[in-house]
């Protein structure tokens, strides 16, 4: 079972959360910046800061862009965020060179590409963040006393370590991942075997129908909630006619095709709420629900007759019958009740000639 992490994320939604944050972040940094005037007020300071600068402008207009290229260039759509994180960063330190606490902010691109989960993304980000950061130096803070060669140096290492641990962080995540993947797998084998061993205790191997202790469990529910809720439906026995014979004559695998045939017939016949199953022997049983009786006794001739008109090869061209007992359950019919119906219907078309449909019709 393969996946990858961006199969379990919806990366176009985050790609828009994290440009919503951008937005924010501009949004704070006013906040912050009034912030800090007002405190300057209040101290009876006079250096104040520009609220909305011209730095603080170019860095909306970047933001632009990048929602331009964010929409307009799908297959780019990481890089152009991670990017957009770089303007960010780029823009609050260029604006506010003196703050020097603000260089932290140049992580920013590589703590967003960690989130793309790729190698590639990580390594880009990192560039992107060093490219910043040297063309802030040269730019702006090389002219601030604050800061000098040996700045350059640190902040070079900060960055490198920081992409260094982003690709530990991922490689960890790496392994997690394929714990998890085989975690799922494992489970995923376990559900087919459960399933798979399920089927096979539920169904006969011969007949592939619901085999006897399945077929009980199903009428007892049945008949549960035919007491609670006053539904009917009907119980149907078929026995292959002669059977002993066939297999006395043409030998047991004959019969097992036989067998096969026949309950294939009635499975492709019935509708997905009936419960065909392989009773015992050459005998089968059919609960029809949901369904009236004339229903399904023009169900089970559609059978019988069907059946009847079936060659075997196993039997030198020659076709079986089955004779077939109905009971139509009713509310406050007993398990017990319902099959010695069934069975006296059956045992009343063999009598009768067999290859025919009898109802039990209960003794008034």
């Amino acid at each position: 079972m393969g996946f990858d992490f961006l199969q379990l994320v919806n990366l176009p939604r985050w790609n828009r959360k994290l440009l919503f944050g951008y937005w924010v972040m501009i949004i704070i940094s006013v906040i912050a910046t009034s912030v800090y005037n007002l405190i300057a007020f209040l101290n009876h300071n006079n250096q104040y800061a520009p609220v909305v600068s011209m730095n603080t402008l170019w860095i909306c207009v970047a933001l632009l862009c990048i929602e331009a290229l964010h929409y307009w260039m799908n297959r780019w759509n990481d890089y152009i965020i991670i990017i957009g994180g770089a303007a960010i960063a780029f823009g609050l330190i260029f604006t506010f060179p003196t703050v020097s606490a603000l260089l932290t902010i140049l992580y920013l691109p590589i703590l967003i590409s960690i989130f793309y989960f790729q190698i590639r993304k990580v390594v880009f980000s990192y560039l992107v963040s060093l490219t910043c950061f040297y063309a802030l130096y040269f730019l702006n803070l090389c002219y601030h006393d604050k800061y000098n060669v040996s700045d350059l140096i640190a902040m070079t290492s900060v960055l490198t370590v920081g992409a260094a641990a982003a690709l530990a962080i991922m490689s960890r995540g790496s392994e997690l991942m394929a714990h998890l993947r085989t975690s799922i797998a494992s489970s995923q084998d376990l559900l087919i075997k459960n399933i798979i061993m399920d089927k096979l205790a539920k169904t006969d191997a011969l007949t592939d129908l619901y085999n006897h202790m399945a077929f009980h469990e199903y009428l007892d529910k049945l008949i549960e909630q035919g007491e609670k809720y006053k539904f009917s439906f009907q119980l149907a026995l078929l026995d292959i006619d002669h059977f002993k014979k066939v297999n006395d004559t043409y030998g047991h695998r004959a019969g097992d095709a036989v067998l096969t045939k026949v309950a294939q017939t009635m499975k492709e016949m019935v509708s997905l709420n009936d419960f065909p199953a392989r009773y015992g022997g050459e005998e089968f049983a059919i609960i029809f629900t949901d369904m009236e009786l004339g229903e399904s006794l023009l169900n089970l001739e559609n059978i019988r007759k069907r059946i009847e008109g079936m060659s075997h090869e196993e039997l030198k061209g020659q076709s079986v019958t089955i004779s077939i007992g109905v009971h139509d359950y009713k509310k406050g019919c007993s398990k017990e009740e319902l099959f010695a119906g069934a069975d006296s219907a059956l045992y009343e078309a063999k009598r009768s000639g067999r290859n025919r449909t009898i109802v039990y019709r209960p003794p008034k």
